[in-house]
């Protein structure tokens, strides 16, 4: 498999595990408890695991950055949009609050808008990488 095809299937799991995490803390909410004086929002008992989630997708996202979000080739980040249509269906199949709707929402414009943006990019810089060459136009 290429470095392409495996920056697909990376984009596949972070985002899927990323829309696991978030649909877990939608449904959980917050825990609100004080802690030295101050009223804080704390993880609820059975939901450390999304909030595990969220932390290692987060921080996996910068893997996303080089080997997905591509300005020479746009079909890599097709994997990150596969991974946010299963994280779509996670968040769907979990309830329809308002909460789940404003992430159902998020999930689908990176669905649609990754790739459509990144192929937009990449055709833009190509033509202007024809130009500054002197090219031929097109």
């Amino acid at each position: 498999m290429t470095s392409k095809g495996w920056g697909a299937l990376y984009g596949l799991a972070v985002m899927a595990v990323l829309g696991w995490g978030l649909t877990g803390l939608v449904e959980a909410g917050c825990d609100w408890g004080f802690s030295r004086g101050r009223r804080q929002c704390g993880v609820p008992d059975g939901y450390l695991p999304h909030f595990i989630a969220c932390g290692v997708a987060a921080f996996s996202t910068a893997g996303l950055g080089w080997t997905v979000i591509r300005t020479d080739d746009w079909r890599p980040s097709l994997g990150a949009s596969a991974g946010g249509l299963v994280a779509l269906v996670i968040t769907l199949a979990n309830g329809r609050s308002g909460g789940h709707l404003a992430l159902a929402a998020l999930e689908a414009a990176v669905v649609i808008g990754l790739p459509v943006t990144l192929r937009q990019v990449g055709r833009a810089g190509a033509r202007r990488a024809g130009k500054a060459a002197g090219g031929v136009k097109g």
